[in-house]
């Protein structure tokens, strides 16, 4: 997904970019600036699941935000030390996959056994939208190379996306159907963790500044826009 003003860049199931070229650097690959943010951000998304298992809320949840928001910096480093890479690519993705996997699984402790299927189908379903995607990156063949978000742009008749997919993926994402999606992709595992984890301590800062109403309304607003995530998720799969 193309965030916040940022050059194009693979970000998440759903939320994935155009891949650059990889570029010149006096530097390791592993050493780029923006992939060492990809590795403090997955330390930190662990980091963060330590603090959920010890039943600390207010302590998970500020370090999972930070993780999230270090993903504000890693385009703009790429860009400004010229340290993109495909490396850096794949980082991204993986970064965020595992940052949400890991929140899901931190409200799943909390949750019924209803829930806890539902939930886990998500965490399935953003990892194999993930590798069927880096899949047809790899297999597409011809001069061609067309990144698997470009939905506009049709290869053959068959591979046209639907207007409903392509509603979410125009401007990048900058569409009411776009911004409700990424809305639900990543603010409904934290709500839910949240929810669940801090209801009766109210020591998050969601908890204390938001009522028990409006907190339900935004959550519900989530799970509708992760259910449209996970519809486009469905057909990019097939």
């Amino acid at each position: 997904m193309t965030k916040k003003g940022r050059s194009p860049r693979n970000n998440t199931s759903l939320a994935q970019s155009r891949p650059h070229n990889d570029v010149s650097s006096s530097w390791p690959v592993l050493l780029y600036i923006p992939n060492i943010l990809g590795y403090i951000r997955i330390i930190l998304s662990f980091y963060g699941f330590r603090y959920a298992l010890h039943n600390q809320p207010p302590e998970a949840l500020n370090i999972w935000i930070a993780a999230a928001m270090l993903d504000l910096f890693d385009g703009a480093a790429a860009r400004m030390l010229n340290q993109c890479s495909q490396l850096g690519i794949l980082l991204d993705v993986v970064a965020d996959n595992i940052l949400r996997t890991v929140v899901w699984i931190a409200a799943m402790m909390e949750a019924n056994e209803n829930e806890i299927c539902l939930w886990s189908c998500v965490i399935c379903l953003e990892w194999i939208t993930f590798f069927c995607s880096q899949n047809n990156q790899m297999t597409q063949k011809g001069d061609r190379h067309i990144h698997w978000k470009d939905v506009d742009v049709r290869r053959e008749e068959a591979e046209a996306a639907p207007a409903w997919v392509q509603a979410v993926f125009k401007n990048n994402f900058r569409s009411v159907p776009g911004a409700l999606a990424i809305y639900g992709l990543f603010v409904a595992p934290f709500g839910t963790y949240i929810w669940y984890a801090d209801h009766l301590q109210k020591s998050s800062w969601p908890s204390q500044l938001l009522s028990e109403e409006s907190m339900s309304i935004l959550i519900k607003a989530s799970y509708a826009g992760r259910l449209l995530s996970a519809s486009v998720e469905l057909w990019l799969c097939y």
